[in-house]
């Protein structure tokens, strides 16, 4: 259901209409009590006038014509509702014109200058035809403000319907784009909107022909790069599944000549000719390297093909330390550098014998980069959820625009070429066993100032019965020469 802008309306009425029909209903509020208050000043002008026009008049009589100029002054009050004139004399009689008067009737005194014959006036006026009046000018001022009224209601529809329709509408037609809905016949003008409104409503219809346009051609780019992408990833399979086939032909007819060819050379005895000693050793290293060289691609290869698959289960850091030490024991003693492991019993979840393999291939490598009369130091390190496996060494470190790329097939950094140990495999194979054991190798290094690989294994909670006390670090493994 498309969301509707109720609150614009309100929010319309509460600055524009509302503002204008208050001041309006002010204004007529205004003028009503204005007029009055007009009425009844004007009334009492004309009463006031009359008592000063009769009081000038008496001034100027000599008592004959007394009651004459009373009657006469009546007769010309009827129209200001004046209904009886009373003379007070200065001998305490009175004179009277008009019939008697109810007592609400409202009275008007004036005393007169003394003129020796009368004292003072009273007027006695009839008001209900000023209220009358004054009731006229209320009825007037409230049909006013009832019109007030009427006209902000009609402005309110007038708003909701030239207004708040056109945008309900517009708003529909945008949700319907949102929604992947392009009916643009559905989007047209609506007759009764007005001329900005339908231009807003056909630059819509217009942007909705564009949209549908534009994803009908996106539909189709996807359904390219999909098909691209399907083939890509054929062809990769298919050239993994050849490099897989070839690197099996490979260790097939290779590792058995290869193999013959060890025990071959072992089988000979070199005769005491120096010469014959020396060439019979190159072949013998010669062979080993390639030995090596063959053992390294195949492992890669079955990396890449998915034959290897992680086994997890809970091992000892010790037991993990204590796996194919003897091989990098002969490797620290051939290349004469000085192995410490350092002692500890934390349990860990993983491969036991990925994770062997990983460890292996980081010492290998900080073994051979390590140098002569150089230390490798290979520790764990326990974390917040996890421990960290490391390998530390005193070789020449790696610069850090370097340090992505060692984990290539093949790279040698410079410097490393004349060394016929290795052909720069180790750590690309470490860096597929640390990704099928679910984790990463991390690595910090300077220049001159050696290098620290690690990564981290999940750490498995055990409570701790104090056995730890009866067990022995592992040695320090030193150079033989």
């Amino acid at each position: 259901m498309p969301r509707k802008p109720s609150a614009l309306l309100p929010r319309l009425l509460a600055d524009s209409v509302l503002p204008c029909a208050c001041a309006a209903l002010v204004l007529v509020g205004v003028l009503t009590l204005y007029m009055m208050r007009g009425a009844q000043e004007t009334a009492h002008l004309r009463i006031a006038s009359q008592l000063e026009q009769l009081a000038g008049e008496l001034e100027h009589d000599d008592g004959d014509s007394t009651q004459n100029v009373l009657d006469e002054a009546l007769r010309d009050g009827r129209g200001n509702a004046l209904q009886r004139i009373d003379l007070e004399e200065s001998d305490g009689s009175e004179l009277h014109s008009g019939a008697p008067v109810d007592a609400t009737f409202e009275r008007y005194r004036r005393e007169l200058a003394d003129t020796g014959k009368h004292r003072a006036i009273v007027m006695h006026v009839d008001t209900e035809k000023e209220l009358g009046a004054r009731r006229q000018i209320l009825l007037y001022g409230a049909l006013s403000e009832l019109g007030v009224v009427l006209l902000a209601l009609l402005a309110a529809f007038a708003l909701r319907w030239r207004v708040m329709a056109p945008l309900q509408r517009l708003q529909r037609t945008l949700e319907n784009l949102l929604d992947g809905n392009e009916d643009i016949d559905a989007m047209a003008p609506h007759r009764e909107s007005h001329r900005e409104f339908a231009r807003l409503q056909s630059s819509a219809a217009a942007i909705a022909g564009l949209l549908a346009a534009h994803r009908d051609e996106w539909a189709s780019i996807q359904h390219a790069s999909a098909v691209d992408a399907l083939d890509q990833l054929r062809q990769s399979q298919a050239a993994a599944r050849s490099k897989s086939q070839f690197m099996a032909l490979v260790g097939h007819h290779f590792r058995q000549p290869m193999q013959a060819l060890q025990l071959l050379t072992a089988s000979l005895h070199p005769g005491i000719d120096e010469e014959q000693q020396a060439v019979l050793t190159q072949v013998r290293a010669s062979i080993a390297t390639m030995t090596r060289l063959l053992d390294a691609l195949l492992e890669i290869s079955r990396l890449d093909a998915g034959v290897v698959t992680a086994k997890p289960g809970t091992f000892s850091v010790a037991d993990l330390f204590l796996r194919d030490r003897s091989t990098l024991i002969e490797d620290a003693r051939r290349q004469r550098v000085s192995v410490v492991w350092r002692r500890s019993w934390q349990r860990i979840h993983g491969d036991v014998e990925l994770s062997s393999l990983l460890l292996q291939q980081l010492a290998s490598n900080a073994i051979a980069h390590a140098g002569p009369q150089g230390r490798v130091l290979i520790a764990a390190r326990r974390g917040h959820d996890g421990v960290r496996i490391e390998v530390r060494d005193s070789g020449p470190g790696i610069a850090a625009i370097h340090q992505q790329r060692i984990f290539e097939e093949f790279v040698q950094l410079h410097g490393e070429a004349d060394r016929r140990d290795g052909y720069g495999l180790g750590l690309a194979i470490a860096a597929r066993l640390a990704k099928l054991l679910g984790t990463q190798i991390g690595i910090r290094s300077q220049p001159g100032r050696g290098s620290t690989f690690w990564f981290d294994l999940p750490r498995v909670a055990t409570a701790d019965h104090g056995g730890a006390s009866h067990r022995h670090p592992l040695p320090a493994m030193h150079p033989v020469s």
